[in-house]
């Protein structure tokens, strides 16, 4: 971290690559730095050593007086690993490295960049790059950059509460001009490029300790060391200073072999979204949506609930903002009578509803600042939203007055159009939280008004790795497995013979199911391997239908016999785990039986506790409220089974574990189908679907 503040404060640059070029990244460096009024030393280096107005000049880093906090290295690729080694051989600080042609060009430049990340670690200087953007902090007169945000004039490249750490530059450079447009500016930001040593686990931990930085927002494109990066977030949640990203794009992580519906819907782009939500970081859309996100949770205190309440003159923009406020469980409780009493002489033809839809707009400019007030007063609300739609341009400048004079916080969406650009501007000025988008502003509220997230024991999660030899177990098996987590199952044992299977049955009592028996087949039902339904009379025909199906469809299959246990019925769940590359154990849950890809199942890191099992089953779209039907035990005793899948995994060295469905009977989960992958082949595994013994 000290180097981190010598790469964000430092009191000397080295510019290497500087000429008297004003259009060389050099010279646009030097240039900003000017421009920025940075006061630190600035020496320049070049071979040639050209004469440069008012910059000492070396033709070579080992000859600068003394060890520079930064380097700014504006030279070609094939020239960087060297200064890097000068850069680390006179202790410098960190070396911005703005070149490219390194791992994204292929064999040549990927080895070029492998030379520099041994550097960064045997030394003790930081990269930030290659291709890197650079690194902005105008309250230290910083501007190590080339990007093109820097093109405007001093007074518009201002600070501001939001930090940023970008593996885009141009992206960077976007919300920079964003910012700057808004009246604002960004606290500090960070290109972190090709990650060769500095990345985003990096910058997040450097943002938190940075005064005037209250929110950390994020632009990513792959997450390179999960483990890293949950840490610090973590820290900075710990800090007080939440997380924004925008996830702009993933890659595929390794070509990861899948045997479950988990491990197929473990596409790169849930894990990574997943693994962010169990964090608590809050995903946007697009740069705008990013910077207006985190401009209000900076610029807003955080509330005590989630009750929210809107306060607009647009039967339309109601009806929007509560589809929204829904689809991000923000609740709108209805004003008390009182209140609806207290606004009945500000309202035209409106109705004292939540939202707040205020009728007319004829009657005077202080009615829309007064209902928001009365709202904001209530205690019936945590927070409030006032929507500003079009209005009589004569009334913009009073009501903005009075919206940024009010003594009561409110989150500001201004939909006025250009007739009220003036109240926009009013509201930023003063420092209010506005934006002009509706899913941010509905977006914001969300992140602000979302419960703290339970993070302990995330960062620890062990990366296992999955060797070639990982094959699926058969499903008797599986379910050994999972009973000695201690996940019950219904009572029943593998047959080999249609006799064997009419005893079973008999013994079970009841209408049973008779299932093929195959670590060969995984999806049973497809091949028509599964006869639910079967009284014991009829068990010995269910077997000789599906094993004989199962050999027909899969004749490459091994059939060991058929499965015949209880058959149980009720709303059907999956739960399942895999092993991320990046995050390690991500576990899955929702709806279930065969629609289980179909549906929208939530997952995320691995729940080592309840509270974190409890939020990941409530985003699953609509399972708490199914789950609450079943009875007050149901939805704890879901966040167990989460919990006791994740440490039976660990433990045993599993890398896929699958339950689907899992039923609530009797008071309890019951797994009716489970397939488990081992890490790979050994001893203890025996890959037979040996028989079942009475219930688990």
């Amino acid at each position: 971290m000290e180097h981190l503040r010598r790469l964000l404060d430092p009191a000397s640059i080295a510019i290497v690559g500087l000429s008297a070029d004003r259009a060389k990244h050099g010279g646009r460096v030097l240039s900003s730095l000017r421009k920025v009024g940075y006061t630190g030393s600035v020496w320049g280096v070049h071979p040639r050593t050209p004469e440069v107005d008012g910059v000492e000049m070396f033709s070579s880093l080992l000859d600068v007086p003394s060890s520079p906090d930064l380097v700014a290295s504006a030279v070609p690729a094939g020239v960087v690993p060297g200064i890097v080694d000068d850069a680390d051989a006179i202790g410098a600080g960190a070396v911005v490295v703005f070149a490219g042609g390194f791992a994204e060009s292929g064999a040549d430049g990927l080895g070029a960049q492998t030379r520099i990340s041994e550097i960064a670690a045997r030394g003790t200087t930081r990269i930030l790059g290659p291709n890197s953007g650079g690194v902005i902090r105008p309250s230290r007169g910083l501007a190590v950059s080339f990007l093109t945000c820097l093109d405007r004039p001093a007074d518009q490249i201002r600070s501001g509460p939001v930090g940023l750490v970008t593996q885009s530059g141009g992206t960077g450079s976007y919300i920079h001009n964003l910012a700057a447009a808004n009246g604002g500016g960004l606290g500090v930001s960070i290109s972190t490029g090709n990650e060769a040593d500095i990345d985003l686990a990096d910058g997040i931990r450097a943002l938190t300790h940075l005064d005037e930085v209250r929110v950390i927002a994020v632009v990513l494109e792959t997450v390179r060391d999960g483990p890293r990066l949950i840490e610090a977030i973590r820290v900075a949640a710990e800090a007080g200073k939440p997380v924004v990203a925008c996830r702009i794009g993933t890659s595929e992580r390794g070509g990861a072999m899948t045997a479950t519906h988990t491990g197929a819907l473990a596409r790169p782009a849930r894990i990574l979204d997943g693994a962010l939500a169990s964090l608590g970081v809050t995903t946007t859309e697009t740069p705008g949506e990013l910077l207006d996100v985190a401009e209000v949770l900076a610029r807003h205190p955080r509330p005590a609930g989630r009750r929210v309440g809107v306060v607009t003159h647009s039967g339309g923009v109601a009806i929007l903002l509560s589809d929204l406020a829904e689809r991000h469980g923000l609740e709108l409780p209805q004003p008390d009578p009182g209140l609806q009493a207290d606004l009945e002489d500000l309202l035209e033809h409106g109705v004292a509803a939540n939202p707040l839809d205020m009728g007319g707009i004829i009657g005077g400019a202080s009615r829309f600042p007064a209902v928001v007030d009365r709202f904001a007063a209530s205690e019936r609300f945590d927070v409030v939203l006032a929507v500003s739609t079009a209005h009589p341009r004569d009334h913009t400048a009073e009501r903005a007055r009075s919206l940024a004079a009010a003594e009561r916080p409110a989150v500001h969406l201004w939909m006025a159009g250009d007739v009220g650009a003036v109240g926009l501007e009013t509201l930023r000025t003063a420092g209010l939280p506005v934006t002009t988008e509706p899913r941010a502003a509905v977006r914001a509220l969300a992140a602000l008004t979302a419960p703290a997230p339970d993070l302990a024991g995330f960062e620890s999660t062990p990366l296992r790795v999955r060797s070639e030899r990982a094959v699926p177990l058969g499903e008797a098996e599986s379910k050994g497995i999972a009973g000695s987590w201690g996940i019950a199952v219904p009572p029943g044992d593998v047959v080999t013979s249609a006799a064997q299977a009419e005893r079973v049955a008999a013994r079970i009592g009841g209408p049973v199911v008779v299932k093929v028996s195959s670590v060969d087949i995984t999806h049973k039902t497809d091949i028509g391997g599964i006869a639910i339904g079967v009284v014991s009379a009829r068990a010995a025909e269910a077997f000789t239908q599906v094993t004989s199906s199962a050999r027909r469809h899969r004749p490459d299959a091994e059939i060991a016999g058929a499965l015949v246990e209880r058959q149980i019925s009720g709303l059907e769940i999956i739960v399942g785990t895999t092993v991320d590359s990046v995050f390690g154990s991500m576990t899955l849950v929702g709806f279930g039986g065969i629609a289980a890809e179909a549906l929208d199942p939530a997952m995320g890191l691995t729940p080592r506790s309840h509270a974190q099992a409890m939020a990941l089953i409530s985003r699953a779209t609509g399972l708490a409220t199914a789950l609450g039907r079943l009875g007050p035990d149901a939805l704890d005793a879901l966040a167990e089974t989460l919990m006791a899948i994740g440490r039976g995994a660990s433990i045993d060295d599993i890398v896929e574990v699958e339950i689907n469905p899992l039923v609530w009977s009797e008071g309890r989960w019951v797994a009716l189908d489970a397939l488990i992958v081992p890490a790979a082949k050994h001893d203890r595994w025996r890959h037979t679907d040996a028989p079942m013994k009475g219930e688990r």
